[in-house]
């Protein structure tokens, strides 16, 4: 529709070139299609001014082939750095190149540079305003989808625990609940939605906490229940807008008996959860009514002595019951009222992302530099050769470096060869037909709507729908010209981008991943010190967590003005330590994953540092209660944990020695003892 409507409008006022150049911001539409409805409303119009600026720039080019190449590789090098170092979503840079090779070709005839960089901003505040407006209808959707995808990946890791997939489910089920958390933080729904929200992270510690306790995943029963949770939550059941007196258009569904289960799983989950409150209330308090006290002057009875193994055999019986009714109540309860306040999680301001993503080490500042001389070079060679229509050769360039990693960039070409050559004959076809104008703007509609629905799944089937909707388009832009030679220039055009692509993806810095993981490596174990030391000083002040103070909503503390509702400073503090743990994980997981696709064999020997670096990350930030009751313990101060990590980071980077495999700062924890020695002894030796 964002593009449909601006060429319909265009014919209709009997300027369809003006139309053409106001689809250039249509684009802005596609980008974080899985963000939440707050962030997306203020991060399209900032794409859409970097489109616009981008055409502005490529209308000033036009005529200079040097010129050309020059804006087209500048506009590729600040978009693919600022897109990388922000962490954005595909499609990354590729639709302002796209606008900027495009404008470099639409003489000046059409309308002067100011005129079309209206036009383009003007396509982009009603492709905004039809997102914005559309979404709004279901605002709850970005959060609703988030917190299905976190109970998928939890089921899929209660599942896999015990396997050879046990570290990548765990780090998955992070993510997504990570994801999830920040999303329903920026939407803010309420209801059962937000009670499922937050749970997830409880339900994870629970599963981890009855796999330590028994050895053996959780049974089939808890990813089952789970998978029925992330059911009802897709299909909005859980969701606070839906309502009876809701139109009937958003209703939500009936409730279905199958996604909840039988009547004998529902019997037994209730009395599991029931089971779980007493065990938890005569654990949690000694003097519980329904504990009879063992008396000080209680007669010795003659009789056989019991067992010492049975008495552990009971004792880990306990734990284990302990363990299940934890975690069977945790999920039985997901959608009841907490009455306590979820952790809001940190989530850092742009600019913060933006100092951080391009610091000296990023590998953003390669792979924008990479961007560029491709571009460039695709530009140049396509105007030497003569091309008719270039601009193609460095957006094909473009797409081919999207991926960043030689190999599928590798796969990418070979896709992109397969739907272009595919794509030429179905365009040839179109363009011999006189069809109508109208029928040539449906048809546009439809091929740029099948593009985004089935374009992310293959880059082939998205090169053979984008062929003929470019050769359309290039026929609104120039009536006159034959089928023949438009096609002949596209395919050119290319075919030539994507061997720039290629070849630039070989040559051109193919291992910046792999050498910047020990970076991200050291970062992630200095985040991890950080955190460890503020727990220390937790424990030793003995101030109560933020999770066990009660509040009588979910609602975001934003939305509570008094003042004694807003977290103190070391609460903050903790949340921020937090957040840049998950940070750091999440980084080293995309520059491992990165690095792996790259050649070499950089990503396969430091993989074993990468899961002890998760492990150990991720025990700091569940808290056990083996790590709470050696905190007290702890003969260190928290400065010099905090050294600890970073002398094993600066070993990791291979810039200092490697500290003791057993250092006396630690917490007297074996499991924390043992991912750090297991780092130690990944550290290169000097």
């Amino acid at each position: 529709m964002a593009t449909g409507i601006p060429l319909a409008a265009g014919q209709l006022t009997g300027q369809l070139s003006l139309g053409l150049t106001a689809t250039l911001g249509a684009a802005t539409a596609i980008y974080y299609p899985r963000s939440s409805w707050r962030y997306r409303s203020r991060a399209l119009p900032v794409v859409a001014v970097g489109a616009a600026a981008a055409g502005s720039l490529g209308a000033v080019a036009w005529g200079n082939p040097w010129r050309t190449a020059i804006v087209v590789a500048t506009v590729a090098f600040v978009a693919t750095a600022l897109f990388a170092a922000l962490l954005a979503p595909p499609p990354g840079a590729v639709p302002i190149v796209v606008a900027c090779a495009v404008a470099t070709q639409l003489p000046p005839g059409v309308a002067p540079v100011v005129t079309r960089a209206g036009l383009t901003l003007a396509g982009a505040a009603f492709a905004y305003l039809l997102t914005m407006i559309v979404a709004r209808g279901d605002r709850a959707g970005p959060s609703r989808r988030a917190v299905a995808e976190a109970l998928e990946a939890l089921a899929t890791m209660s599942d896999t625990l015990g396997t050879g997939r046990t570290e990548v489910t765990r780090h998955d089920a992070q993510r997504e609940i990570r994801r999830a958390e920040v999303i329903v933080a920026r939407d803010r729904p309420g209801g059962q939605l937000a009670a499922i929200a937050a749970r997830l992270r409880r339900v994870f510690t629970r599963i981890v906490d009855y796999a330590t306790l028994t050895g053996r995943r959780p049974p089939a029963s808890v990813s089952g229940r789970l998978r029925d949770y992330a059911a009802g939550v897709s299909v909005g059941r859980y969701d606070p807008d839906r309502s009876t007196r809701a139109r009937w258009w958003r209703r939500a569904p009936p409730a279905d008996p199958g996604l909840a289960g039988d009547a004998a799983l529902a019997t037994a989950w209730a009395g599991a959860a029931a089971r779980a409150y007493v065990l938890v209330d005569r654990v949690d308090a000694p003097t519980h009514a329904g504990r009879r006290p063992w008396p000080a002057s209680r007669p010795i009875t003659i009789g056989p002595p019991i067992h010492p193994g049975r008495v552990a055999a009971r004792r880990g019986q306990d734990q284990t019951s302990r363990a299940w009714h934890r975690l069977a109540a945790t999920v039985a309860e997901m959608t009841q009222p907490t009455g306590v306040r979820p952790v809001a999680p940190i989530i850092a301001p742009t600019r913060d992302l933006l100092a951080d993503g391009l610091r000296l080490r990023s590998p953003a500042w390669p792979w924008a530099v990479r961007s560029g001389l491709a571009t460039a070079a695709a530009a140049l060679l396509a105007i030497a050769a003569g091309i008719d229509r270039p601009f193609w050769a460095p957006v094909a360039a473009a797409t081919v470096l999207e991926v960043r990693s030689a190999r599928v960039a590798g796969q990418h070409t070979l896709q992109h060869l397969l739907g272009t050559a595919l794509g030429t004959l179905a365009a040839f076809a179109l363009l011999v037909v006189p069809f109508p104008v109208w029928w040539l703007i449906l048809t546009i509609t439809v091929l740029q709507a099948a593009i985004e629905l089935l374009g992310p799944a293959n880059g082939g089937i998205g090169a053979l729908l984008v062929m003929p909707s470019t050769m359309l388009v290039a026929e609104f832009a120039g009536p006159e010209q034959l089928a023949g030679p438009l096609v002949t220039s596209r395919l050119l055009g290319t075919l030539l981008g994507l061997v720039v692509g290629l070849v630039a993806s070989l040559v051109l810095w193919p291992r910046a991943a792999a050498q910047r993981l020990p970076d991200a490596l050291a970062d992630c174990l200095r985040a991890i010190g950080v955190l460890l030391a503020n727990l220390l000083v937790e424990s030793r002040t003995g101030r109560t967590p933020p999770a066990l103070r009660p509040v009588p909503t979910f609602e975001h503390p934003a939305r509570h003005g008094a003042p004694d509702q807003r977290r103190p400073p070391t609460e903050r503090r903790r949340g921020a330590a937090r957040h840049h743990v998950e940070a750091t994980l999440e980084w080293l997981s995309e520059m491992h994953a990165e690095a792996e696709n790259e050649p070499g064999e950089a990503a396969r020997a430091i993989w074993p540092a990468v899961i002890a670096a998760r492990r150990l990350g991720y025990l700091v930030l569940l808290e056990p209660p083996g790590l709470r009751d050696a905190l007290p313990a702890t003969a260190a101060s928290p400065e010099a944990i905090r050294l600890l990590f970073s002398q094993l980071a600066a070993a990791i980077r291979g810039d200092g020695p490697s500290p003791p495999q057993e250092p006396p700062q630690l917490p007297p924890f074996p499991p924390l003892r043992g991912e750090f020695a297991a780092l130690v002894g990944a550290a290169p030796q000097r």
